[in-house]
């Protein structure tokens, strides 16, 4: 079952086994050596049993073969023989036409030879050995009939009019195809018939010649039927053998999507200790790793949040009692040194405060814990609202102030005391870290269609490093808040400054 350990197995055996190195796979038990042995089969399989079916073959079936084969040769020869004699004929006379196909019958004499001239009469014929050749009247003229006594039942005829007639013409060719004694018609010439030489016809049976689909049956059983099961065999095989891996590759992904309780996927049960046994032992571990890794996370998690909020609590009662102290020195008598140090112990106790203040607000923003309130509210009031505000603050650092904001109010389904929060973090880190360029901008812009609040300064950038350098909690509460609030943030910096869109 996926995500079961077997009972022999215990996962801290196997990670310390690991520590002390790879296991080592041997050959005989790999996927290497199984498919190394697959092929070898299917190799020699072949050069050993085709050569002695070859020798079988060409000894026995061969001979055989050539036993049975005729002196007459194949349909093919026959065939090729008359159309070149047909085409030698073309400008001979009708009396080297007669001789040369006396000469042809001679060498077959069982054969049946006859012309047709260009006026359509018969003007030769030659029946062959064994060929009961009769001359009927008819309609004043003479048929003459052919009888081949091919087998002891029937006698098949060819019946030769004196005179040839279109109809008769075109229906003997049709039927010349298919005739047993096999007929080959050819015209005088190479087959033109516009040089007026007639045709002339040869009839061979086809028990004298040798049949040329006589041999295909034993060559498919004895080679096509012996590869076909070599190949189904072979192929059989390695279906198997690679469905065996493909099952148990199958059984590991799902392993890996998969999640358990904890979001991190269950072991697998490790069956051979092949390639992919070492790959699902590997698999185990980076389980076991990531489990031991999310236990570690979260009790860093839990010691983290406790010791800010301990922090925060333990730092605001003293923060309390120096504020007190402080403004009890403030009634008495100083000098100017000692009010300008005191003003500056005040605005570090304000910093000071600010960072307890964003350290706790992170560590609620972290854990989930931080309430917000959404609702449709107009954010160009709250921009104002806050940044009069900072007013006091920014003309006391003698910035340069520029706010463009319609007039029209933009409604934005937000949490408005996160919204304060996030202005009063980029206005904070504008005053503390581009002080230099004594300028902040107020304005919007279009982004993918939507109004976008941008926030800028002319500082020197983000990328260059300052003398006030902070935690980052600032910019890292502001980008919980803006992702729990549904908005998003863009970042543009340069050395010219720093612009910041929220939309």
């Amino acid at each position: 079952m996926i995500g079961r350990l077997s009972k022999q197995e215990n996962p801290k055996d196997q990670s310390e086994g690991k520590k002390n190195g790879k296991r080592k796979l041997r050959f005989g038990r790999s996927l290497m050596s199984r498919y190394i042995l697959l092929i070898l089969c299917a190799v020699l399989f072949v050069p050993v049993v085709l050569p002695i079916t070859s020798v079988i073959y060409v000894v026995v079936i061969n001979n055989v073969s050539k036993s049975n084969t005729a002196p007459y040769g194949d349909v093919t020869h026959i065939s090729n023989l008359w159309s070149n004699e047909s085409k030698k004929l073309d400008q001979a006379t009708p009396a080297k036409m007669d001789n040369r196909m006396k000469e042809l019958h001679a060498r077959y004499p069982k054969s049946s030879v006859y012309r047709v001239d260009e006026n359509g009469k018969t003007v030769f014929i030659l029946g062959g050995e064994g060929v009961e050749v009769t001359e009927t009247p008819v309609n004043g003229s003479t048929l003459t009939t052919l009888k081949w006594p091919l087998d002891d039942q029937k006698k098949v005829e060819t019946r030769i009019p004196a005179v040839w007639d279109a109809s008769y013409t075109l229906e003997f060719m049709k039927e010349a195809v298919y005739r047993d004694p096999l007929t080959v018609v050819s015209f005088i010439g190479g087959g033109n018939q516009d040089k007026g030489k007639g045709f002339m016809v040869i009839e061979v049976p086809r028990y004298l010649l040798q049949k040329s689909e006589s041999n295909w049956p034993m060559e498919l059983l004895y080679l096509g039927l012996l590869m076909t099961i070599i190949f189904l065999l072979f192929i059989v095989m390695s279906i198997l053998f690679f469905a065996r891996i493909r099952k148990r590759l199958i059984r590991l992904q799902t392993a890996m999507i998969t999640p358990g309780k904890e979001g991190i996927p269950l072991p697998v049960d490790i069956r051979r200790s092949d390639e992919i046994g070492q790959l699902e032992d590997s698999f185990n571990q980076m389980v076991y790793q990531l489990t031991e890794s999310r236990h570690r996370e979260r009790e860093e998690e839990q010691f983290r949040k406790r010791l800010i909020a301990g922090l925060s609590h333990d730092l605001r009662t003293p923060l309390t009692v120096i504020r007190g102290h402080m403004h009890a020195l403030h009634k008495e008598a100083l000098s100017d040194k000692g009010i300008s140090s005191l003003s500056r112990m005040e605005s570090k106790m304000d910093d000071l405060s600010g960072l307890i203040d964003n350290m706790l607000s992170y560590n609620l923003l972290a854990s989930g814990k931080y309430t917000l309130k959404l609702e449709e509210k107009d954010v160009f009031r709250i921009v104002r609202e806050t940044a009069a505000a900072w007013y006091p603050v920014w003309e006391k650092e003698q910035f340069d102030i520029h706010i463009d904001l319609p007039d029209e109010p933009l409604i934005w389904r937000v949490d408005e005391q996160g919204m304060r929060r996030i202005l009063d973090n980029l206005f904070q880190n504008v005053v503390r870290y581009a002080g230099d360029g004594k300028y902040i901008g107020i304005s919007t812009e279009r982004i993918h269609d939507r109004t976008a609040l941008v926030i800028q300064d002319q500082g020197p950038g983000m990328q260059h490093e300052v003398g006030a350098k902070g935690t980052g909690l600032g910019l890292s509460i502001v980008d919980l808040l803006v992702r729990e609030m549904g908005l998003r943030k863009k970042v543009d910096s340069s050395p010219e400054g720093v612009r910041i869109f929220i939309y």
